[in-house]
């Protein structure tokens, strides 16, 4: 008595169970374009976020100095030692710098080049730094849109 069932099949019925080389080059082809297609796209919205980021950081950074102002601004508490201690943003995407006197402040935020902030482009235009006054004049006005 047998106890495993033999299933029979026709013989052409056998043969068609795979897929073909062509049918999986045509797939990986068409995986390839849409990656080609969303990957740049896809870049550019991370470095216009971590722009975004840095543009928000400065606020804050500006906020903290016109609440701690007293006949002057300090920069303590704000950053140390080159770094700022109250910011969001990825210190290998920008760098903050803090100059301040007696009757104003600039806030510069210098693009990095590890992670290719630098190539960044506000409306088509490339910058070297995004900076904010007291007066809250930021430059380039368009990356302050």
């Amino acid at each position: 008595m047998e106890m495993i069932r033999k299933i029979r099949c026709k013989r052409m019925a056998c043969n068609e169970k795979g897929m073909s080389l062509i049918e999986i080059m045509i797939a990986v082809v068409i995986l390839g374009i849409l990656a080609a297609i969303a990957l740049p796209s896809y870049t550019a919205y991370v470095v216009e976020g971590h722009r975004s980021q840095a543009l928000a950081d400065m606020a804050k950074i500006q906020l903290k100095l016109e609440e701690n102002y007293n006949a002057g601004y300090s920069a303590t508490g704000i950053i140390s030692g080159g770094v700022c201690i109250i910011c969001d943003s990825d210190t290998d995407r920008y760098a903050m710098n803090l100059t301040t006197t007696s009757t104003g402040y600039t806030i510069t935020a210098t693009p990095q080049s590890t992670k290719g902030q630098n190539s960044d482009k506000c409306d088509g235009t490339s910058y070297t730094s995004l900076t904010l006054t007291q007066t809250g004049e930021g430059t380039p006005s368009a990356c302050w849109k």
